[in-house]
């Protein structure tokens, strides 16, 4: 139900999904503008190790008509070229490198993230009472809010992010001990991605929710919003689940130029899921379209009385 839910409530606010899209070409532009003072550094490092023509292989190949085991030999190449590279940038100019990482692997996601709670309100205003809410002037209500929302959340998540990369490498390299490896390579390395990359949106599913729909300071919206994922943990994860098999499977079949779309796409439906978890979970009810209102059950038809008595 929370997927079909989820999938509903995205098509009748459809339109976040451009907004997004847009925002995220603003962020691209104002890392690239960060990052472009040492494009020099940066463009002779590369150049001199021919990964810009690995990665571009790479990513063209990255598709269905391509042999999966032969993009996994890609793959391998071309994140040991990668490392080599960063752990030679990071020798020969360090303090670039490690702006770049910052850059990169922080600030990019922290700039993403501070549409979190933009979207969370106008998805708010729609599934509460089918108020339409500007995401500029939700965006511009919850700037101050939102930055130092994502500045400890990016924090939090960092660890999870670089745990991901390094877990998806790792496995990646088995390949090097045996030939046979690199037939069940693809089915390692997309259950590594998506499982971890599930559980990491689940724990956190249910923060961004609570901020917004109890108006409450981020403290207090992680405690709510880790109770409200409690309740339904195996459902929350099992969604996120599916979520993350769709969109690796969309973005394998149409190919890596697709991105940009499908990534904002994906960031929309992952918004709604959000909300449509939390809703469901506080026994809240909500609109799924013009003509739909969502019952789900009671707070203390879930919970112990224990949970709930001092809701009186």
């Amino acid at each position: 139900m929370m997927f079909k839910n989820s999938t509903k409530l995205l098509i009748a606010n459809f339109a976040i999904v451009w907004k997004l899209i847009l925002y995220y070409i603003i962020v691209f532009g104002i890392t690239i503008g960060l990052i472009a003072p040492f494009f020099t550094e940066i463009g002779q490092a590369f150049n001199g190790s021919g990964l810009l023509d690995k990665i571009g292989t790479l990513l063209t190949n990255f598709n269905v008509s391509v042999n999966p085991f032969d993009l996994v030999l890609n793959l391998n190449d071309a994140f040991t070229s990668i490392f080599s590279l960063l752990l030679g940038f990071l020798k020969s100019n360090t303090a670039v490198a490690l702006y770049v990482c910052f850059v990169i692997l922080y600030l990019f996601p922290f700039l993403l993230s501070l549409a979190d709670l933009p979207v969370g309100q106008v998805l708010f205003g729609y599934m509460s009472s089918l108020t339409k809410y500007s995401f500029t002037g939700s965006y511009l209500k919850y700037f101050a809010r939102s930055v130092r929302y994502q500045l400890l959340k990016q924090l939090i998540l960092l660890p999870f992010n670089i745990l991901i990369v390094l877990a998806f490498v790792y496995t990646l390299r088995l390949v090097t001990l045996a030939s046979w490896v690199v037939y069940i390579m693809p089915l390692l390395l997309v259950s590594i991605v998506v499982i971890l990359s599930a559980l990491k949106k689940t724990i956190f599913s249910g923060w961004s929710p609570a901020i917004v729909v109890y108006d409450c300071n981020m403290f207090k919206g992680f405690k709510k919003g880790v109770k409200a994922v409690s309740r339904r943990f195996l459902k929350v994860f099992s969604t996120a689940l599916m979520i993350m098999l769709i969109s690796i499977a969309v973005t394998y079949l149409f190919g890596t130029f697709v991105f940009p779309i499908i990534f904002p796409f994906f960031a929309s439906f992952f918004y709604v899921f959000e909300m449509v978890m939390f809703y469901g979970s506080q026994g809240m009810r909500y609109y799924v379209d013009l003509d739909t209102i969502l019952s789900p059950k009671r707070l203390e038809e879930n919970d112990s009385f224990k949970k709930v008595k001092y809701l009186i």
